[in-house]
């Protein structure tokens, strides 16, 4: 079960049981660990939202969560690409995106660095979620690899054929960045953390050895 609250603690559930083909493909469980939180009717600051494990109090990602809010609605021509963007780190983004004319076609997502750089990728993967919203076949998921560029600091994520964006301001994805604010999975942050420890042992180790230590 996992808990979604907001800064003046408004809280809504859901259980991690949506099907992620993306997940599958990673190789973590059956792939049915995906969750959709509604947040409809909240009155308060969304400026940041908390995620957290409903069980252990464990909060997921970094905290706060930006919200990244869907394409905006106003107007015939915006209201025809919609999308959402979930998760971004330094390697890859994942969300999906639609275009209301052709819901049961593939639009594609270009991804852009602030240096220029573009990558793009089809939004085909089948996402559960976005079918019971009631958008096309359900195939509109994208997980889109970063290249690596070194030092970025943010990118913006558009409809490759209109250039609308998917968010309302460009995404942080600096890799520093992410570890200020804890973005980094809190399995990836325990090993990094056992790994310190085990060179700094090693470190106290050789220095001990050496003559005259």
């Amino acid at each position: 079960m996992i808990e979604a609250v907001s800064p003046a603690g408004e809280t809504a559930r859901a259980l991690a049981d949506n099907f992620r083909k993306d997940l599958l493909e990673a190789g973590i469980g059956d792939g049915y660990h995906g969750f959709q939180i509604s947040v409809a009717g909240w009155e308060g600051d969304l400026s940041a939202i908390s995620v957290r494990r409903v069980d252990t109090g464990e909060v997921l990602g970094r905290t706060p969560l930006p919200v990244l809010r869907p394409t905006a609605q106003d107007g015939a021509a915006s209201s025809r690409w919609i999308g959402y963007v979930d998760y971004v780190d330094e390697n890859a983004v994942v969300g999906w995106a639609i275009d209301r004319e052709l819901p049961n076609l593939p639009v594609a997502i270009e991804v852009c660095t602030e240096t220029g750089l573009r990558t793009t990728g089809l939004a085909d993967i089948y996402r559960e979620d976005v079918e019971r919203l009631g958008h096309g076949n359900g195939r509109h998921g994208f997980h889109i690899e970063l290249p690596r560029l070194g030092q970025r600091s943010r990118i913006t994520v558009n409809f490759a054929s209109s250039g609308a964006s998917l968010t309302e301001h460009p995404i942080d994805v600096n890799p520093e960045a992410a570890l200020l604010t804890g973005r980094v999975p809190s399995a990836l942050r325990r090993a990094m953390e056992r790994a310190a420890f085990e060179i700094d042992a090693r470190s106290k180790d050789l220095n001990g050895s050496r003559p005259g230590a």
